[in-house]
């Protein structure tokens, strides 16, 4: 913005998306996790990443594919509509994958898959900033995403999950996950991620709106 249009930094505020740390809270494992593995033949002990999302090309579903066939035995969740839906499960069905990736189709309620995964993975080439990362994090799961994605600011490697500096990099992705499904990793980043978040729930942000606005307002 500043680059672009030549702002002056006083006229630049940042205020990040809120999340309902209620609604999405580490609680949903053990509401959903059993469940929602065991209809789809999930084993507890096998390691599950998640996708939420549309725009499956533009939010890096094929190169997740591709890095997932060096992950032995990891499932990856995709929850989400894309005209592309076909094509995906047509390339996981020629890479070996059908047996560990599911597609779910857009889902009304995304909470039960959040409470049935280890980890929210997200490799963007571009996202402003999407709640889902918030929501993933929100409910204990550490999240897996490149410099492209905003959230990857709430991110220290190994802590909250994992940065992969480069979107398009499926080798590097591909190490990502595998750190993420050493035993235990996934959980330790999980607690981590959520309290990374715990200062964005909705009251936090619509007060700093508020202020915000109260302060634009003295000024005019």
């Amino acid at each position: 913005m500043r680059r672009h249009f030549g702002l002056v930094e006083d006229k630049l505020h940042v205020i990040y998306n809120g999340v309902d740390l209620a609604v999405f809270n580490p609680a949903l494992r053990g509401e959903w996790r059993v469940r929602k593995r065991a209809e789809l033949g999930i084993s507890d002990s096998a390691m599950v990443f998640l996708f939420v999302g549309s725009g499956f090309a533009r939010k890096g579903v094929p190169q997740l594919l591709r890095a997932l066939t060096g992950v032995r035995g990891a499932h990856l969740i995709v929850v989400g509509e894309d005209r592309e839906l076909a094509l995906m499960q047509a390339t996981a069905g020629d890479m070996k994958l059908s047996s560990r990736v599911h597609f779910t189709g857009a889902q009304e309620d995304v909470k039960p898959w959040y409470g049935m995964a280890d980890c929210f993975v997200l490799p963007t080439l571009y996202d402003p900033f999407p709640n889902a990362a918030l929501e993933a994090m929100a409910c204990g799961l550490p999240l897996l995403t490149p410099l492209q994605c905003a959230p990857a600011e709430f991110i220290e490697s190994g802590v909250e999950g994992y940065i992969c500096r480069d979107a398009l990099d499926v080798v590097e992705l591909a190490r990502c996950l595998n750190l993420a499904a050493a035993p235990g990793q996934a959980a330790k980043m999980g607690a981590a991620a959520r309290r990374r978040v715990e200062p964005y729930g909705l009251d936090a942000m619509a007060l700093k709106l508020t202020e915000l606005y109260a302060r634009l307002i003295e000024v005019k």
